[in-house]
């Protein structure tokens, strides 16, 4: 299913009551439905139908990847039973069916020795607690996954004896061809066996938490990993790049640490080992500090990018790196750092955070990242107040609620934008910042709150980060496409109220940048338009009320999101005998535009 937009100077009105902006840049490009509320979750039985979704991630031929789930029920309706839950993938240039990768109570990947108890089932899937990333030049999709334990093997417990244990309840998980998964990463690098000799020897060193270290902070062999944060992502086809977190005993205490690696989970038939990038055992480039914290890293070409800092919450030290992948010693290449001055300020600004959430491009050259900033000699943040969903698990809610007494605020910087760093030029072009304006409207953030994690009452494997308890966090989104010459951008943003409309609207800018010129922001889709724009099946007069896009949702020509729709009820009308609904009624779905322009978007 598709529909076509051309967005232009000449086109009146591409989104709901208000004329587009005008633009030097023109763009003609089709939405494709990945899949929507009206389509039936593949499974052994389909009898569910898709009903929420997370940002998707897509590939440079239009392969798109994404985590969604259903209501319960047999048939989808609520309170019908449990609701399926799982990795899913469509092929848009092909038109192809919808196809399931990993799903709920589905089996875990070897290594998996572990029965559940149930008919002999080998351990399974309760949840997948962060976005799904794809590689930008082949189908093999990465995802972190949580199980039941995987793996009953011996391992050492406090007073350092060797135990029987059960295991493994977290890892990576790949597919590189449609029915063919494995684990790219586990908990089980600390797991032993005895061997034919009866010696005692480690059942996976490749999983293990790779040796390295400085000084007095070192980690040596049979350490396994605790977990995995965030979503891993994947380059060069087989090799994965994630956030690694895992103790080490410095003294007598058993101390938590953290970390970005890589493995190629093909080479060796397999059992190539975990490579460090950069840990909480190292020192920050150029400093005697340690990195204190990493994010999730992004992965392109050969090339690994993430943030670390001394401390995340109040950074002195620190930025973000690139990494080349495979080359022997890691060497982190600085892509920008904190106390840099800000491109295109005056009176000396300079950054003071960055954001986890950097876009690479395919070929690792370019990196878009979020950056913030205080008033040189001023204040630094401004308070933004916090509202719990009214929507949503029940538990969450609740806990939402408790956390947060009317009046609570989070801090954001006083000042904030979206940068494309070209890494073989040394550029830094301004793509977005606030204080922009839209169509008379003003750019007044970028940044985006959630109340998430693990909390009381909420059933197993439902908390966003299974290991964490729940909490309000903040992210920015936005994605590059892009090689040999910088593409597009796209970024979301909120624009302020402008004194006429009520209600602030949330926004995908999407912007062209080339060396020999750069384009207008340019609005993509906004809350308030209509959902016919991206979906013909759409509800008639249903509405955009929410827009997502993540780090690697834009490649080639292919750019994929997540959207959400309502149509408002009128009881009145509903009661005198008219088609209006009665209540409120939603609709969503993920959809991909494919760009048609006259010179594709290189990658």
């Amino acid at each position: 299913m598709k529909s076509k937009v051309m967005l232009a100077t000449a086109v009146a009105c591409l989104c709901v009551a208000s004329a587009q902006s005008a633009s030097a840049d023109s763009f003609t490009y089709e939405w494709y439905t990945a899949a929507n509320n009206g389509d039936l979750m593949p499974a052994e039985v389909a009898t569910k139908f898709f009903n929420s979704y997370n940002q998707p991630a897509v590939n440079r031929e239009g392969l798109v990847v994404f985590r969604a789930r259903s209501r319960g029920g047999e048939g989808g309706g609520p309170g019908q039973g449990e609701p399926e839950h799982g990795i899913y993938t469509r092929s848009l240039a092909e038109q192809g069916p919808l196809n399931v990768v990993f799903r709920r109570r589905g089996t875990v990947p070897q290594p998996n020795n572990t029965t559940t108890g149930k008919g002999g089932q080998l351990a399974t899937f309760n949840e997948f607690p962060s976005v799904p990333r794809i590689d930008a030049g082949s189908g093999t999709l990465a995802t972190r996954g949580q199980s039941t334990p995987v793996w009953t093997g011996l391992v050492e417990d406090a007073g350092g004896s060797l135990v029987e244990t059960k295991t493994g309840t977290a890892g990576v998980y790949v597919s590189a061809s449609p029915g063919m998964t494995a684990t790219g990463a586990s908990m089980v690098g600390d797991v032993y066996e005895y061997d034919a000799s009866g010696a005692i020897v480690q059942t996976f060193p490749y999983f293990q938490v790779p040796p390295h270290g400085d000084g007095d902070m070192l980690v040596g062999p049979g350490v396994g990993f605790d977990q995995f944060p965030g979503s891993p992502a994947v380059a060069a086809r087989t090799t994965i790049v994630f956030k690694g977190n895992f103790s080490v005993k410095i003294g007598d205490d058993l101390v938590g640490k953290t970390g970005v690696f890589y493995r190629d989970f093909a080479a060796r038939r397999g059992t190539a080992p975990i490579q460090v990038i950069a840990s909480s055992l190292q020192k920050i480039p150029g400093s005697e500090t340690y990195f204190g914290s990493t994010a999730p890293p992004s992965a392109g070409g050969k090339y690994a990018v993430f943030a670390g800092y001394d401390n995340e919450g109040a950074p002195k030290e620190g930025g973000i790196y690139r990494a080349r992948l495979g080359v022997q010693p890691i060497v982190l290449e600085p892509v920008v750092k904190i106390g840099d001055p800000v491109p295109g300020e005056p009176n000396g600004a300079t950054f003071d955070r960055f954001g986890e959430a950097i876009s690479v491009s395919s070929n690792g050259r370019h990196v878009l990242f979020w950056g913030g900033w205080g008033e040189p000699g001023g204040d630094k943040t401004r308070p933004v107040t916090l509202i719990c969903p009214d929507e949503g698990n029940a538990a969450r809610k609740a806990a939402c609620a408790a956390a947060t007494p009317e009046g609570t605020t989070g801090e954001v910087p006083m000042h904030q934008g979206f940068f494309l760093r070209d890494m073989q030029r040394g550029t830094t072009t301004v793509v977005a910042r606030t204080g922009d304006t839209i169509d008379g409207r003003v750019i007044e953030d970028f940044v985006y709150w959630n109340f998430s994690g693990r909390v009381a009452g909420m059933g197993e494997g439902e908390g966003d980060d299974i290991e964490e308890p729940a909490r309000w966090r903040s992210t920015s989104f936005g994605a590059v496409s892009g090689s040999g010459t910088p593409g597009m951008t796209v970024v979301k943003a909120r624009l302020a109220d402008d004194g006429d409309v009520v209600e602030d609207e949330h926004a995908l800018l999407l912007r062209d940048v080339k060396p020999s010129g750069i384009g207008d922001l340019v609005p993509l889709l906004r809350t308030g338009d209509l959902g016919a724009m991206v979906d013909p099946e759409a509800p008639a007069g249903a509405v955009i009320t929410a827009l997502g896009v993540e780090r690697d949702g834009f490649r080639g020509n292919w750019l994929a999101v997540n959207v959400s729709m309502l149509v408002a009820g009128d009881p009145a009308a509903a009661a005198a005998g008219g088609e209006e609904p009665e209540e409120d009624t939603g609709w969503a779905g993920v959809y991909v535009a494919r760009f048609l322009d006259d010179e594709p978007v290189a990658y």
